[in-house]
């Protein structure tokens, strides 16, 4: 399984919290795995827990969730087109960390804003978010005035040395920090080779 995450529910609600995305199809986690990086999106969708509570991670059902996926293709591709496919598949695992601006489980985010409202002002966080990492890939989409306060804590806190995100509006792949009113395109609905080649020059 390529899909590890943590679920835990908090007043009702299904949270996911240190989400990875193993390069390995049949990875097993442990205390080695190596975090090669991190993408940032929106929340949780609709895949969920294959054992429900439980505090470890765990694999996730993905359902008719294709971000997860989408993910994995673009590394797996960028460790093709770097040459370095061997070491992708040796040990230790290697995973990219999911990151989120709010990390509650709905696959409707205009529902997932709603319900988050109810843990405000501190909703619940991931810890990985703590962490420092090669880079990060940036994925939350367009201006949106209801999550734009969430993407604060990651522009002013994220631990990177490398950005990588496109720019909707102007047609081009940057490598800075965006603010929260660029249009930072989706990975999905993305020509996964506009952003594979800065993920290459890094790995």
């Amino acid at each position: 399984m390529s899909y590890w995450a943590i679920f835990k529910t908090i007043n009702g609600n299904l949270f996911r919290f240190n989400t990875r995305v193993y390069l390995n199809e049949n990875a097993v986690p442990n205390d080695n795995d190596e975090c090669i990086g991190a993408i940032i999106g929106k929340n949780p969708g609709s895949a969920q827990p294959s054992i429900h509570n439980n505090s470890l991670l765990q694999p996730i059902l993905l359902g008719n969730d294709k971000l997860l996926p989408t993910i994995r293709n673009i590394m797996i591709s960028a460790y093709i087109k770097s040459g370095k496919i061997n070491i992708m598949n040796n040990s230790p695992n290697k995973y990219l960390q999911v990151l989120n601006l709010f990390y509650i489980c709905d696959r409707t985010l205009r529902n997932a804003i709603t319900s988050i409202q109810n843990y405000l002002p501190e909703h619940p966080k991931c810890d990985s978010e703590n962490n420092t990492f090669n880079f990060i890939l940036y994925s939350w989409g367009g201006p949106n005035n209801r999550i734009n306060d969430f993407k604060k804590r990651f522009i002013n806190n994220i631990k990177t040395k490398n950005h990588i995100w496109y720019d909707y509006n102007n047609n081009i792949t940057k490598e800075t920090i965006p603010n929260i009113n660029d249009y930072v395109k989706h990975t999905q609905g993305l020509k996964h080779n506009l952003i594979i080649q800065n993920i290459v020059k890094i790995i």
